[in-house]
Order: C-alpha cells, then sequence, then structure tokens
C-alpha cells in the first residue's frame, strides 16, 4: 500500500495555495470531452467554462457521452456542438476519447470511473475523475494504478473534493497544521438529509439500463452514501488530521427505501481509527422527517475546528487564519477546483489529485464494507492483503467492461439491504 504522511499533505496544501488564481495575458483554448451527461455532468462542462474565464483562458466542449444518447445529444445541442460528436452507450467514453479533446470530464456513476480513467490516461488525456472513484476494493486498485499511469505520462488529475480549493478550507488548513489546536485526539463527521430521488424500473429497461438509471441505490454502482456523499467530510477529515484511517467498525441498516429498489441502506455510522488513540465516528443517513447534522469537527488538545467553519481554542486565545492562501480566490470550490485544474495546465505545474481521492474513497469503502459485513476492516485487507475476505470476496458481481459487452447484467438482489455477519 502507498504511504501517506503529514509532510506530503503539508507539501500539497502549500502547492495549492500557490496555484495562480488568474493568469493574465496568458491565451489558451482547451478542447474538453464530458462523459456523463447527468446533472453532474451539466455541472462540471460549465464549472470549468466558468473557471476558464477567470483564467483568461478558454474551453470548448469538443464531445460528450451518456449512457442514454439523447442526454449527450441535448448537452450538444446546448454548446452548438454539432450532433454527431454525441455518443451514448456503456462504451461511448472511448468515442470522446478518440477526438481530439484534451481534457475529458468524468461523470458518469462511479462503479465505472477506473477503467474510464484508465482508457482516457492511455490515450494521453487529461482527466477530472469526480469523486468517489471507486465502489468496491477491485476499482480502488485499479485507480490507483491510472494514477500511477497519470504520473509516469506527466498527466494531470483532478478530483471532485472540491473543498481543498475553496477559501473556507483553505485559509484553515495551515493554522491547523502548525498545531492551532494542539495534537487532534478526536473528530466527527455527519452526512444526514432527506430521502434520494428514485428512477423505478421503466418497461423497455434492460438490466444495464436500469442500473446506469438508477445506479445511486445499488451499492455497485454508487458504494452507497458514505462513498457517495460523505466521502467530502471524510475527505476534510482525512486533509486536517494529515492522514487516513488504519481501520473501520460500523453498523448501518434499512428502514425506508422505497419498496423493491435498490440495496443499499439508509443510515450508516462508522468508527474510524487512525491510530494513536484517535478516532472519528462518521454517521450518514438519508431520512425524511429527521435531524440533519452537516460537516466535519475535529477536536485537539488545545481547542477544537468546525472545519471550514470556526476555530476555537480553550484558552480563548485567537487564531489568525492564513489569508495568504485566499488572495484572488473565491468560496467556491466547484469552480475554483477547475481554475487550479487548468492553471497547472497553463504553467506546466501539472496537477494530480489521484492518490488522495482515491485514499479518501478507499476510507469510505472501508467504513462501508464494516458496516455491511459487521467485521472491522482494515486497510490493508482493501488494497494489500489478498488473503482477506474483503480483497477479493466484497466486490461488484459484474465489471464496467460487461456493460460495454451485454445489456444482460447479472442484478444484485434488491429491495434488501445486505444482513451483517453473512460472507459478502
Amino acid at each position: 500500500m502507498m504511504e501517506f504522511n503529514r509532510r506530503q499533505f503539508m507539501v500539497a496544501a502549500g502547492a495549492m495555495a500557490a496555484a495562480p488564481a488568474v493568469l493574465g495575458e496568458a491565451k489558451k483554448a482547451f478542447k474538453v470531452g464530458l462523459v456523463g451527461c447527468g446533472g453532474r455532468g451539466t455541472g462540471a462542462i460549465q464549472n470549468i467554462m466558468d473557471a476558464a474565464k477567470r483564467l483568461g483562458c478558454e474551453v470548448k466542449l469538443a464531445a460528450a457521452a451518456d449512457f442514454f444518447p439523447e442526454k449527450a445529444k441535448a448537452i450538444c445541442a446546448k454548446y452548438g456542438i454539432d450532433e454527431k460528436f454525441a455518443f451514448g452507450g456503456a462504451s461511448g467514453y472511448l468515442n470522446v476519447i478518440a477526438t481530439d479533446c484534451d481534457i475529458v470530464l468524468l461523470c458518469t456513476p462511479p462503479f465505472f470511473r477506473a477503467r474510464q480513467a484508465a482508457a482516457c490516461i492511455a490515450a494521453g488525456k487529461h482527466i477530472f475523475a469526480e469523486k468517489p472513484v471507486a465502489t468496491d476494493p477491485r476499482g480502488l486498485r485499479e485507480f490507483l494504478k491510472v494514477v500511477a499511469d497519470a504520473k509516469a505520462k506527466n498527466l494531470s488529475i483532478l478530483s471532485g473534493t472540491l473543498h481543498r480549493h475553496s477559501n473556507r478550507f483553505l485559509r484553515q488548513i495551515g493554522p491547523i497544521q502548525k498545531g492551532a489546536i494542539g495534537k487532534i485526539m478526536a473528530g466527527r463527521v455527519y452526512r444526514c438529509h432527506g430521502s434520494m430521488w428514485v428512477r423505478p424500473r421503466r418497461p423497455e429497461d434492460t438490466n444495464a439500463s436500469y442500473l446506469a438509471n438508477n445506479w445511486y441505490h445499488f451499492w455497485e454502482m454508487s458504494g452507497d452514501q458514505v462513498t457517495e456523499q460523505a466521502i467530502h467530510e471524510v475527505d476534510l477529515a482525512n486533509w486536517f488530521i494529515g492522514r487516513f484511517p488504519l481501520s473501520a467498525f460500523g453498523m448501518g441498516a434499512r428502514w425506508r427505501r422505497p419498496a423493491g429498489i435498490g440495496d443499499i441502506y439508509d443510515e450508516i455510522a462508522i468508527d474510524y481509527d487512525y491510530g494513536e488513540e484517535l478516532h472519528v465516528t462518521t454517521f450518514g443517513r438519508h431520512m425524511d422527517g429527521c435531524a440533519n447534522p452537516f460537516g466535519t469537527r475535529l477536536v485537539g488538545t488545545e481547542g477544537d475546528i468546525s472545519v471550514g467553519g470556526r476555530i476555537v481554542r480553550f484558552d480563548g486565545k485567537p487564531v489568525a487564519e492564513d489569508l495568504a492562501r485566499i488572495e484572488g480566490r473565491d468560496d467556491n470550490g466547484l469552480i475554483m477546483e477547475h481554475a487550479d485544474f487548468l492553471a497547472g495546465l497553463l504553467t506546466g505545474n501539472y496537477l494530480n489529485e489521484g492518490e488522495q481521492v482515491a485514499m479518501s474513497t478507499a476510507t469510505c469503502i472501508m467504513g462501508t464494507l464494516a458496516a455491511y459485513s459487521g467485521r472491522q476492516v482494515r486497510m490493508k485487507d482493501l488494497l494489500e492483503n489478498e488473503k482477506s475476505e474483503f480483497f477479493n470476496g466484497w466486490n461488484a458481481g459484474f465489471t464496467a467492461q460487461l456493460f460495454e459487452e451485454t445489456n444482460d447484467i447479472p442484478m444484485p438482489k434488491e429491495g434488501v439491504g445486505i444482513v451483517p455477519g453473512k460472507a459478502g
């Protein structure tokens, strides 16, 4: 398994702070391919275009692909692109890669991320890989290989962990790493809100189209709620603590999901062990009519922080936030992440967030599998220990490649959650 330490976290944060926000007279037109034209994909193409305006350069949509071709055609029509550059089906991303685009935005369901990223890097494309980058241990290991290949080819990987590019968080990371609240001793992460959208199976759906359309409700496709959504708050904990957890213990339940839809839980609770007696408790929940706490809080020996909110010392002394980190920037991480990405391409200081997002994805998958299995799961069980039941025994029952070969994808057992205490 790759080693990550506090020094690497501080170097990464410093490089991010130094990235120019505006490049004056620098002019360049980037051609961008979009893979995944749902809500996140349509947002991402607009975000990178807005970022380009900040930098004085230009972004043009070159091609688009989606499992459902009408979505790709709609996005091409919106940006005045010939319909011949709109591609459908599970292999449509290969058509996008075959164009002369410089950058590919990967915004499909997370299950496809590693395979699509590998194809992009093999073709010499810079990529935006929306979080999470995998849903199971097999996908994690595949994506980490993509990261290594991108480094060898000097290609950029921007992840979707947008908080690392926002003023709200950048101005706090320096003081915390310099000991503003002392040694971090405990933390809690919340990502709780109401129920999610549901897209019931249509008469015309194949197994493949149904899974692609209703992807959120299958852990094989989305990773479940902690991996797909709470990764933002978990990533903040990892970043501010300066390392990743060693193991996880968790529990969860399925109470109120619509009958017959998907296989994910309604709620998950996880205890992450970061070593040195540091534990972070994480809660994720999708239920209407309940309290909805949201955010990351860390407690140290000398104070605490609501990450992105307030830093409070127990002795009452004020903490000066690092204003140098936010000069020329703003709080909109959705735009700033693409501004930093493009700035790196313009200056040759390429951004590669692949390891960071892969390991935060691994953190979430580790916790989810702990809840599903009822067992304690170690990080090395996902990434190193081939004898562990979690290395191969808790992977999806199909592969991303299979979607490109057939519509007859094996269906997961639907309408019930995984029962802890049984083998995966």
